[in-house]
């Protein structure tokens, strides 16, 4: 699959887009996702290279995980001033305070990709203020049954603008310029298609960022489900990266010893709001992180946690915090 479809073809995408989410709308009932057991630790996992250090480099690789309070919101920037947000946290206001000003202070004017991971309120809600603060080029959702009104006005709005709409699926790569690889790890057809709107954690964009001799893995908020899945269909240790963005702020949903075991981080940031009702980041998950001596840092005590990168080491610069719940 291409990362820019014509415009035409674009068109298309977006109408069926606005049409399948105003028809899941009036279909589906709201669930809410059960917290699942416990995990069994398994044994430690072996550490990959340690390229964490300082850079310094007039152009660098930078993706900052914001401080939106509880939710989720991930800045691109690449040397060459390519940009994607993954995300938009759940407020309009945290938007328009952070996100924004964070791409004005890195001269981002247009954004060349808008990733919906999944259509969660806690990462879509801050979407509608960015559609009106800035242009953006391509928008990409993995087109999951959900019955969130602001996804369906975000897909209304991004027709209007003539923004064009990318479906993605694993094994898709999305186009960052070319020292840059962004591949598309999950989802698939036929797990979506077996799977109902309780599963739409479990069908979150799932991908892998990679700059020179540098990864990163952003899973949305996929669970235990997803995760076992990618790593049976892991080949030749995809998911191994050397930074992983906990998955679901936190929840022991997420973060099984198995997945953990493959994606083998020396670092992991996780995305939360102080003080959260979900009690996110989760003990279980914490300990877990530890036992494999896994660096983390949090959103809710640190604020915007930013890598720095030359593609050969990175940095990770937490901006501080106004403890945003």
């Amino acid at each position: 699959m291409t990362a820019r479809d014509n415009s035409s073809a674009a068109r298309t995408c977006l109408v069926v887009l606005v049409v399948g989410a105003l028809v899941m709308l009036v279909a589906c009932v709201v669930l809410v996702l059960a917290i699942g057991p416990l995990d069994i630790l398994d044994e430690p996992a072996t550490q990959p290279p340690d390229r964490s250090g300082t850079v310094e480099v007039a152009d660098p690789f930078i993706v900052a995980v914001m401080d939106v309070g509880q939710g989720q919101s991930v800045v691109v920037i690449t040397p060459d001033g390519q940009s994607m947000l993954i995300d938009g946290g759940r407020s309009g206001d945290r938007m328009e305070e952070a996100v924004i000003p964070y791409l004005q202070e890195h001269d981002v004017e247009e954004l060349d990709y808008l990733v919906i991971s999944h259509p969660d309120q806690d990462h879509i809600g801050g979407f509608p203020r960015l559609l009106e603060n800035m242009p953006v080029r391509a928008l990409v959702d993995p087109v999951i049954p959900n019955t969130n009104q602001t996804y369906a006005q975000i897909l209304e709005t991004a027709l209007e603008l003539g923004i064009e709409g990318i479906l993605v699926r694993r094994g898709d790569t999305l186009d960052l310029g070319p020292d840059v690889a962004v591949e598309v790890l999950w989802p698939t057809d036929e797990y979506i298609a077996q799977s109902g709107e309780d599963e739409r954690n479990d069908n979150s964009i799932v991908l892998k960022l990679e700059y020179g001799d540098v990864s990163i893995l952003i899973p949305g908020d996929a669970e235990r489900g997803a995760e076992a899945e990618l790593v049976e269909q892991d080949e030749n240790d995809q998911l191994q990266s050397d930074i992983l963005v906990v998955g679901h702020h936190g929840s022991n949903t997420s973060s099984t010893a198995e997945f953990l075991d493959a994606v083998d981080p020396t670092v992991a940031i996780i995305s939360a709001g102080l003080d959260n009702q979900y009690g996110h980041p989760h003990d279980e998950v914490m300990q877990r992180l530890r036992f494999r001596g896994i660096t983390v840092y949090r959103t809710d005590l640190e604020g915007t946690i930013e890598i720095i990168s030359d593609g050969e080491t990175f940095q990770v610069v937490p901006l501080g915090t106004d403890a945003m719940p």
